[in-house]
């Protein structure tokens, strides 16, 4: 299953598609759909939509993002790769220790 919040960026990863024509016709439709059914959805294809003008009127200039702005960028996807690692590993253990507290409790029937 995939977490709420990889299927939001992966949401608005396709909603950035659709903007700049990068999908073909039947993921465009899903996205068309979800547009349709969620108006914060079409607040954010304007968005890109009105930053890919702004991209394109600048000329054929590389555009390069503030080196400050990609180290933000960068730190927040490791603390967010971080944190899930992290949540997965406190899951895990929190499930070992519980198990076995039933185990030494004698709560479940040994099998085999």
């Amino acid at each position: 299953m995939i977490p709420a919040e990889e299927r939001r960026w992966e949401t608005l990863e396709r909603i950035g598609a659709y903007a700049a024509d990068e999908l073909d016709e039947e993921e465009a439709r899903e996205v068309e759909q979800l547009i349709f059914e969620r108006p914060y959805y079409r607040r954010v294809v304007q968005s890109y939509a009105r930053m890919l003008v702004m991209l394109t009127t600048v000329g054929n200039e590389p555009v390069e993002a503030p080196e400050a702005v990609i180290g933000y960028a960068v730190r927040r996807a490791y603390v967010s790769a971080f944190m899930r690692n992290a949540e997965n590993f406190i899951g895990a253990l929190g499930r070992s220790y519980l198990e076995a507290l039933v185990s030494y409790l004698g709560l479940r029937e040994r099998t085999g």
